[in-house]
């Protein structure tokens, strides 16, 4: 367990440093990645990060719906502690370049995105954001 590893060596530079906002989000963390034998799916440790950094953007969402200014941008604070232990995805640009050759080598109809949304992934799920991959998807086959 690698990350497991440098996300307690990130508690212990944490808590010397007295970060208190850092230290809680990389507990959590630890938490979520040692909590992965009580989950049926059995998720890796970046899989249980990932859900984890994505329950706060839903959350962040949520708050900038309702107003409430102070919450997202603290909620933004600990999304960015949890993207420092995944690895960075591709930017939206990059993944347009992507998802047109993949078209150009496929045939798929407006109908059929999901399907190429999901083969998509299937080639290039570690390094593409899969939101914005399946935005550009869709809108690449309802332009066709």
């Amino acid at each position: 367990m690698e990350l497991l590893a440098k996300l307690q060596e990130e508690m212990k530079s944490a808590m010397k440093s007295g970060n208190r906002d850092r230290l809680g989000v990389i507990r959590m963390l630890i938490s979520e990645v040692k909590n992965i034998d009580l989950n049926p799916a059995k998720p890796t440790a970046q899989q249980a990060v990932e859900a984890y950094a994505k329950k706060l953007k839903k959350s962040a969402e949520e708050f900038a719906k309702v107003g409430r200014p102070e919450e997202v941008q603290k909620l933004e604070a600990e999304i960015a502690v949890c993207e420092e232990f995944l690895p960075k995805k591709l930017d939206a640009e990059t993944t347009a370049g992507l998802v047109d050759a993949f078209l150009a080598a496929h045939n798929f109809t407006e109908k059929q995105a999901g399907q190429a949304t999901g083969a998509f992934m299937k080639q290039h799920g570690a390094n593409v954001d899969a939101g914005i991959a399946s935005k550009l998807l869709r809108e690449k086959l309802a332009g066709k």
